[in-house]
């Protein structure tokens, strides 16, 4: 038989008390006045040198004079021209991480929320800490219906404690598409294609403001930098089409022409080799062409260098280097529509001349012993291809292997063993003029 209610709760409150005046024996000073423990811990010195992790085995709790502790800051070391950037597969958040391909070195590692589609990043070359690093358009939802989602252009640089946001309007609704933003090369204008607009919003970054927009319905959504000249495309009247940024930041339309043939078809993806001025675009129906803006307007009648499509799988993605000297195009082992549920895995990537389309190499996740290729992009110089993998389906190292742009041939292998997330995306630098 179980004992009567106030007998159980008279035990319970008498080993409470127990319990507290031997917590307070174990804390008490010797002098009520002298606020210095009796039983001090030994002193345990606080991140001694700066790097301690805070998940680090060997943190300790420090002693009395050691707290608060010092916060850990996120400084950013700067992107060199020699590094790439790994982006993960992410949903709501992007884990991004600037590595070194000699290496496989971790080094700065960033966390954005683009909670769209795809991620909009865009990485730079940076001297110091304090130079812009990454911009990335972003959205922060609150849970439920608690208020409504902020839209933002954030720069990440300095310290990621604090990145510098330019607040976008509530109908914004950026593409992001590869190709479909660009930053201008001044490091000035941030131009990206709005699915609302059915057009091209600009964003004067110093200033923090949207400058300009201009609907553009049945083109886009490429926006393809010359200097302050924005280039796209129009699929249903073939036509090139070449945009400008004026003085006060507003964006006009400067001419177009159909120099595209009659079967040409446009793609949701582009790539640009700002090197060159040359704008890469694989067609959905495989063909590819190369467009030549060096010349700050518009080329003349344009025709495709050849055709993409291959019985072995479907095409995917497909990436130009910043000299217009080497393109990449990813390929799949299956018919499939490499968006669709049940695509294949990627499974060879071929270099091409994008002078000629020939071949220049066929590269193979499984000769090369990957389970896959999970992204690709090329080195700032262009003179290297980087493609990432992991060895099998439950490996979670990724494997980086570069290899020569101009002749295919493999130059680097190395493992990035701490990459937070699947490394999905490889993303080249840009050089701020």
């Amino acid at each position: 038989m179980s004992r009567p209610r106030m007998e159980r709760r008279t035990a319970v409150v008498a080993l409470v008390l127990a319990s507290t005046a031997l917590l307070a024996g174990c804390t008490a000073t010797a002098d009520p006045d002298d606020p210095t423990p009796t039983s001090a811990p030994d002193d345990v010195p606080v991140n001694p040198d700066g790097n301690l992790a805070v998940d680090d085995p060997d943190e300790e709790v420090p002693s009395a004079d050691g707290i608060p502790q010092e916060l850990h800051q996120a400084q950013i070391e700067p992107i060199t021209a020699t590094d790439i950037v790994l982006v993960d597969d992410g949903d709501l958040e992007y884990s991004l991480q600037v590595v070194d391909p000699a290496t496989g070195a971790a080094k700065t590692k960033i966390v954005t929320g683009p909670g769209i589609d795809g991620p909009v990043i865009h990485p730079f070359v940076g001297e110091s800490s304090d130079d812009p690093a990454v911009l990335a358009a972003e959205v922060w939802r609150p849970r439920g219906s608690r208020g409504a989602a902020e839209f933002t252009i954030s720069t990440y640089s300095g310290t990621l404690l604090e990145p510098r946001e330019l607040a976008l309007a509530e109908n914004t609704r950026l593409h992001s598409s590869p190709g479909s933003s660009a930053v201008t090369d001044d490091g000035a204008y941030f131009v990206a294609w709005d699915d609302g607009l059915y057009g091209v919003r600009v964003f004067d970054l110093e200033a923090g403001e949207a400058t300009g927009e201009l609907a553009l319905p049945g083109c886009g959504p490429f926006t393809w930098p010359v200097g302050r000249n924005i280039f796209s495309v129009c699929e249903n009247s073939r036509e090139l089409l070449h945009l400008a940024i004026q003085a006060d930041g507003s964006i006009e339309e400067v001419e177009r022409a159909a120099v595209l043939p009659e079967d040409f078809v446009s793609s949701r993806e582009g790539s640009f080799g700002r090197g060159a001025d040359t704008a890469l675009l694989v067609g959905g129906n495989g063909d590819a062409y190369v467009f030549d803006f060096s010349g700050g307007k518009l080329t003349d009648e344009v025709r495709p260098i050849g055709n993409a499509g291959q019985d072995s799988g479907r095409f995917d993605e497909a990436v130009i280097n910043n000299p217009g000297t080497s393109m990449a195009v990813s390929y799949t082992d299956s018919p499939v529509h490499p968006d669709s549920e049940d695509a294949g895995d990627i499974m060879t990537i071929t270099l091409y001349d994008p002078s000629s389309f020939t071949t220049i190499e066929t590269l193979s996740a499984e000769s090369n012993g990957l389970f896959s290729f999970d992204g690709f992009g090329y080195s700032v110089d262009g003179s290297t291809l980087y493609v990432q993998g992991t060895a099998d389906d439950e490996d979670e190292e990724v494997t980086l292997i570069g290899f020569d742009a101009a002749t295919g041939a493999q130059t680097s292998r190395v493992t990035v063993p701490d990459f937070v997330g699947d490394a999905e995306r490889i993303l080249t630098p840009q050089v701020i003029e």
